[in-house]
């Protein structure tokens, strides 16, 4: 229980500290922090998509 509640705290800490920075960036670095997001949430179903069929 305890660990859920650290987890959920850390993502709205990281989730304030994102909306804070982000205004600051440069459209190079934005560009490559949304391209890696998506490409980890693509490896992401394709390794379960693959533990599925095996």
């Amino acid at each position: 229980m305890p660990k859920y509640l650290i987890l959920g705290l850390l993502v709205v800490i990281l989730t304030f500290m994102i909306m804070n920075k982000w205004p600051k960036l440069k459209e190079n670095t934005k560009n490559k922090l949304i391209s890696s997001i998506f490409g980890i949430i693509a490896i992401g179903f394709v390794i379960l998509i693959s533990l599925l069929i095996f």
